[in-house]
């Protein structure tokens, strides 16, 4: 029993535990402070010693803030992507589907705020500093193929009008991007009403 208690104590985190306990404390410090201040303002040192390291630590995992910037945009979607994924890949109707993708996304932006404004001033810094990574462009486009998917979707199934629906999903995100992380008070039910009316198949009376 006494052997029990002298070796049932706090287990030691390995090197690699210890290193990524690290990064996640400086990325949640950049996050913190992107979003009060924004990416070109805040220096790598101010994020180290904001997380409680030496400036050391933030050299030490990240080459520079384009790096750093690009990480938290991943951590977010990271965390965001699973839910909106559960949403698109559902069996309910493509404009239902539709709905949840909304609610679910305006949902994580309230419960998080500083991670929304994050994204947006750590996507904005990227669009301007990393010109030799692929353009804003190409990455928004990337990233919305889900959300393609399912109007592509809609429309074979005869549930949704026609339309393109590259620009559809880019308005689409570009709305819930942007105005929903700066106007945190934005109603969901206005946003899914716009697109639900932009996207569905309009019944004619005769």
């Amino acid at each position: 029993m006494y052997l029990e208690l002298m070796t049932s104590g706090p287990q030691r985190m390995t090197r690699r535990e210890s290193q990524e306990a690290t990064r996640r404390r400086l990325i949640e410090s950049a996050i913190s402070l992107f979003a009060d201040h924004g990416v070109a303002e805040t220096a790598l040192v101010t994020v180290a010693e904001n997380a409680g390291f030496s400036r050391g630590a933030a050299h030490g995992n990240f080459s520079d803030k384009e790096e750093l910037a690009a990480t938290v945009v991943q951590f977010v979607v990271g965390e965001l992507g699973p839910e909106l994924d559960r949403a698109l890949k559902s069996t309910a109707s493509s404009n239902d589907r539709l709905e949840e993708y909304i609610s679910t996304h305006i949902a994580y932006c309230r419960k998080n705020p500083a991670r929304a404004a994050a994204v947006i001033a750590s996507v904005g810094h990227l669009a301007r500093r990393a010109p030799g990574a692929a353009s804003y462009g190409e990455r928004a486009t990337e990233s919305v193929g889900d959300l393609v998917a399912l109007f592509e979707d809609g429309q074979r199934r005869g549930e949704m009008r026609s339309f393109d629906p590259t620009t559809m999903a880019l308005t689409l995100r570009s709305v819930l991007d942007t105005a929903v992380p700066t106007y945190g008070d934005i109603a969901a039910e206005e946003i899914i009403a716009i697109f639900d009316h932009a996207t569905r198949i309009q019944e004619t009376t005769s």
